[in-house]
């Protein structure tokens, strides 16, 4: 259960930075009255939950949203 949470903590940091990059790609082009920091924390806490309910998958969520971002 402890490695859980601890991945859980991990993979919210790293939606931190996934919604920053989301917020500055994606930000100027939708028309939806979302905030910034809104989709940031969105993004935190939805990694966070699925790095707790499924910690093997959401490595390769990563790789697929960085190789997306890479392109």
């Amino acid at each position: 259960m402890q490695d859980r949470l601890i991945s859980a903590c991990i993979y919210a940091i790293a939606g931190i930075f996934l919604g920053l990059l989301i917020s500055m790609a994606w930000a100027p082009h939708l028309e939806i009255p979302a905030h910034p920091v809104a989709i940031i924390i969105k993004t935190a806490f939805l990694c966070g939950l699925f790095g707790f309910l499924f910690p093997n998958q959401i490595q390769r969520l990563f790789g697929w949203i960085w190789k997306f971002f890479s392109n």
